[in-house]
Order: C-alpha cells, then structure tokens, then sequence
C-alpha cells in the first residue's frame, strides 16, 4: 500500500519535538493492558482444565473457586480496555477509516499486523465473555480451549506490538531498544493480573485461594518487570549509547512521575501491598494494590513516550 493509508499513528514534530499525542500513550496502556488481562483469564482457566483431570488432593485450591462470574467480569473489564484503547488509537487518526482499510487491504506491516492481533483480542474477549455469561453447558469444551489458546496467542501479541510500535521509530531515544516489547508485555501482564484482581473482588470473601494465587503472581510479574526495566536502561545506556537519554528519563523533567507515578505506585507499592496481604489475609490491600498497578502501568507508558521532548 503505497498511499500512506497505514500510516497510523501519524508522528507529530510540535511542541518540543513531542512525536505522539496522549492518546496514543492511552492506547499503548489500554491495549496492552487489555489484552494482558485477557491472557492472563484465558490462562487460568486453561490451567484448570488441566488440573481438573487430577485427583482433588492434587488439585490447586485455587482452580476450584474459578466461577463464571469471575471470567465474565474479568472479560467484560478487558473488553472493555481493549475497546477504548482501539478507540484512542482511532481518534489519533486524521482519517479514521484507515484503520478498516488496513483490515480490508492487508500488506505484510508491522501496522497491519497489530490491527489485526488487537482485533482477534477483542474477538476473543467478547466470545469467551459471551460463554461466561450465557453458560458453557452447550459449548464444547475442545472449543472452549481453542479460543482461550488463541486469546493467550492473540494477547500475547498484541502486548508485544505495543512495544513494537514504538520500537520501529529509531529516531525517538529509548524507543529502538529490542527490550521495549519485552518491558511493555511484562507491565501488560502485570495490569492484567490486576484486572483479574479486580474481576475476582466481589466474591472475595469465598474465594479466598484465588485472590491469593492471583496475588501472587502479579507479586512475582511485578518483579520480573522490574528485573525488565533494569536491564532495558542498562541495554540503553550501555549497548545503545543513550544514557542522556537514560539520565533524562530518571532524573529530568519528569523524572517524579516516574520515580512516583511508576516505581513507586506501580512496583513498591503493590509489592508491599501483596506482601500486607499474605501476612494478614486482608482482602481490602488488594483493593488498593489494583489502581496502584494499574496508575503504575499509565506512567511508565508516558514516562518512556515522552522522554524525548523532557
């Protein structure tokens, strides 16, 4: 396609060399975040069917209090994500249509294959959320596990894209590094389990093994996206030459809302949280350790979208 029509997000050069607007970061943070609850759903229920074949004392306690009351809030709030973030993706467009067009036309793109791995997302969101809510008693199971094998692919995808939208513009610092994706779908994921969490909430009080497995593996997505982010700057600034640009990042203009906004509220604080949790069995920590990685997840996207113009 020669004619510019995927040309999306378009670069922008104004106020201070600043590349995109605010509602790409939206997008970068709704997409993957969406998508990363979507995986992490369709993974719970994919592991339980597959220790549902085993004796009760061999089965995880968690995997028996998955219900479908909580794949069905968990998939509406990933749903939900996932469509706004299309949505701020398509009011960055001068012309919007683009978007269909680059469906309808597809060329072998980097764009054209994150439209379609975000629309085989929300796809497979709104089918397995329309299974939760209607009932899995006429769906085959062999179906079932076939979506919830492609939400994994398709989510999987679709946080890495996030990465590697960004990534595939070289003249922005930070944005060339390979570890890009890598971070991005660890934060996604990490969000997505905190979705999860927030999907699980309202029936807290019976399940109380599932708030804790779920707990514990954003605690252990947490640490691995810190593990992430430290070795992306050190790439940065070691390998690719860019540690102005490292330094801006920690120590420039908005340098508070990174150490605050996404170390502090996205990684100090839901470890601490997590970890009052697991202590006390308080089920009220894990309500404020969802908006903190979910605030955490915002920040780091703007922080590392904006570093150029700092």
């Amino acid at each position: 396609m020669g004619t510019g029509a995927q040309r999306a997000p378009r670069p922008r050069k104004n106020r201070r060399a600043r590349v995109f607007s605010d509602s790409i970061t939206w997008y970068l943070f709704l997409g993957g975040g969406g998508a990363g609850a979507v995986t992490v759903l369709a993974l719970c229920d994919l592991l339980f069917g597959r220790w549902s074949k085993r004796p009760e004392h061999l089965r995880p306690r968690w995997a028996g209090q998955l219900s479908s009351g909580f794949f069905m809030r968990g998939y509406l709030l990933a749903g939900g994500a996932l469509v706004l973030g299309a949505l701020c993706l398509l009011l960055d467009l001068a012309h919007p249509e683009r978007f269909l067009y680059v469906l309808l036309y597809p060329t072998f793109s980097v764009l054209t294959f994150g439209s379609y791995v975000l629309s085989a997302t929300v796809a497979c969101a709104v089918a397995l959320g329309g299974i939760a809510l209607f009932g899995t008693a006429r769906t085959p199971v062999v179906l079932v596990r076939a979506l919830e094998a492609c939400a994994v692919v398709f989510g999987v995808s679709t946080m890495a894209y996030t990465g590697v939208l960004l990534s595939e513009i070289g003249f922005v610092p930070l944005w060339g590094s390979p570890l890009l994706p890598v971070l991005f779908t660890c934060s996604s994921l990490s969000v997505g389990a905190a979705v999860a969490l927030a999907g699980a909430w309202p029936s807290a009080a019976e399940t109380p093994h599932l708030m804790r497995a779920l707990s514990r593996a954003d605690s252990v997505l947490i640490v691995v996206e810190a593990v992430a982010l430290a070795a992306y700057l050190a790439f940065a600034a070691l390998a690719l030459g860019q540690g102005g640009a490292v330094e801006t990042l920690l120590t420039g203009s908005n340098a508070e809302l990174f150490w605050i906004g996404f170390v502090g509220a996205g990684l100090a604080g839901p470890l601490a949280l997590d970890a009052a949790y697991a202590v006390t069995r308080t089920p009220s920590f894990l309500a404020v350790a969802v908006p903190f990685v979910l605030v955490g997840g915002f920040f780091l996207r703007y922080c590392i979208v904006n570093v150029q113009f700092v």
